[in-house]
């Protein structure tokens, strides 16, 4: 009797993400209900060339593609690790254009201090300072980034929430600029791609689902990173939920300090296996 209670009801939600993915567009009056508000200036915050597509590809799609809005994507670094730097600048415009953002909205910083390794803990200040330097010149109203975990854990990551959370607790962000985290999930909610997608309605309070065609054109745009295009990465694509659904939270809705030297008490040993996969 149980396993067949069980089997029936795994089947109705399997059934229940399907619906909600394929008739997204039919259920857009609800949908919007999740995304964000008053939005028209908008400064994405990433690492690294390649985060764009595999973090955040869901609402570069819903916002980028509003008429209304300007998208801007501020990358602090040119993930010179393996000296391709000006490889991975092209291939993040690339990427960028794919997704619907201007190449000329897109910024690479390219500075000693923040090199691509994670094992190197950026400087909070010198992160901090160069993300309101951005924010300011370009009048974002709206900064996206990362949340306090960084999806995988990795520094460069995390630093770029505790830089922007540094700003709002110091108050120096502009009085019109509302700062949103993404959302953090446990290993096995990461990997359940659009079957995690009622639980991400119910849990964030903001929320971005990219249609078929949508999650395609992400694929699309991680296939103009080339090099960093290899087999976990595909893996990676198949089954992560970021490709299909982004769940945000107001800064100043969580808690953390800035300067949480804790970090590595995250690193569990999952995390630390994969990090090269999910970067």
């Amino acid at each position: 009797m149980w396993p067949l209670l069980l089997l029936l009801i795994g089947s109705l939600y399997v059934l229940l993400c399907v619906l909600l993915h394929v008739f997204q567009p039919l259920l857009a009056g609800y949908a919007e209900r999740k995304w964000l508000r008053n939005v028209r200036n908008v400064a994405l915050i990433v690492a690294h060339p390649d985060d764009e597509c595999m973090f955040f590809g869901p609402v570069i799609m819903k916002l980028a593609a509003d008429t209304g809005c300007q998208f801007r994507v501020l990358c602090l670094s040119s993930g010179n690790s393996e000296g391709l730097g000006d490889v991975r600048k092209t291939e993040l415009k690339n990427s960028c254009r794919i997704l619907g953002v201007d190449p000329s909205n897109v910024m690479v910083v390219s500075h000693t201090r923040l090199p691509d390794d994670s094992l190197v803990r950026w400087d909070q200040r010198l992160v901090a300072k160069i993300i309101l330097q951005h924010i300011l010149a370009w009048n974002s109203d709206t900064v996206l980034t990362f949340g306090s975990y960084g999806v995988s854990g990795h520094l460069n990551h995390r630093v770029l929430y505790s830089a922007l959370r540094y700003l709002y607790s110091g108050k120096q962000l502009p009085a019109c600029c509302c700062a949103y985290a993404l959302d953090d999930v446990s290993v096995v909610r990461k990997y359940l791609g659009l079957f995690d997608v009622p639980i991400t309605y119910l849990l964030s309070r903001y929320v971005y689902v990219a249609t078929y065609s949508e999650v395609v054109r992400i694929k699309n745009a991680m296939g103009s990173h080339r090099s960093q295009l290899v087999w976990f990465r595909k893996l990676y694509l198949a089954f992560s939920r970021y490709v299909v659904i982004n769940g945000f939270s107001a800064i100043d809705d969580l808690t953390g300090g800035c300067d949480d030297d804790s970090e590595d008490d995250y690193f569990d040993f999952f995390s630390r296996t994969f990090l090269f996969a999910c970067k």
